[in-house]
């Protein structure tokens, strides 16, 4: 009778071992087989949007213009002496390009309670006219805030109103120059909370 509770007993575990083992496949599935159709989905994913910027940019080619042309404002009848394009875009990639990153100011008749955060690009001629902006690039920042701060909310967030926001950084940066010119304003963050 001993020997039957003792085999008894040796046989118990190995039919806990054989349910555990099933399990752990299924973890083993679950944990390779989850990842696989994430990624894959990803894939999909960022394929659709290759794809679909493919098309686009087909359907609309991008037009140069040339650097060397002055641009009448046509509401206005102003000699765009900069060369800031109606485009948000840029073509290509500007060569003497000085940033400057996350410029927080307060738009004018808000009290402190409102402000832009922001980050402008200043796109120079030449070398020397880039070596010396970032020599005065705490004048930069000054006339930044300045003219930022000096919108109201209202002027700020109208997108019509950009074109002449460049125009009148770019005129104000161009008087501290005295190697160069500004030659176009980016913004690539402009945030109003």
């Amino acid at each position: 009778m001993a020997d039957k509770v003792q085999a008894q007993t040796t046989q118990i575990p190995q039919v806990q071992q054989k349910e555990v083992q099933p399990k752990s496949s299924k973890k083993t599935i679950f944990f390779v087989a989850i990842p696989i159709v994430i990624l894959q989905i990803i894939i999909a994913y960022l394929l659709v949007l290759d794809l679909n910027s493919k098309t686009t940019t087909e359907q609309n080619p991008p037009t140069v213009k040339d650097k060397e042309t002055v641009k009448a404002s046509p509401d206005k009848g102003v000699v765009d002496e900069y060369k800031i394009s109606d485009s948000e875009y840029v073509i290509s990639h500007p060569e003497f390009l000085f940033v400057v990153k996350d410029l927080v100011v307060n738009p004018a008749g808000t009290g402190g309670l409102r402000y832009l955060l922001t980050s402008v690009g200043v796109e120079v001629t030449n070398e020397k006219a880039f070596a010396e902006i970032q020599s005065k690039e705490v004048i930069v920042n000054d006339i930044l805030i300045n003219v930022l701060s000096s919108k109201t909310l209202e002027e700020l967030s109208d997108v019509t109103r950009r074109k002449e926001l460049r125009r009148e950084i770019a005129k104000r940066v161009d008087e501290i120059l005295t190697n160069g010119r500004v030659q176009n304003v980016y913004f690539s963050k402009f945030i109003i909370q």
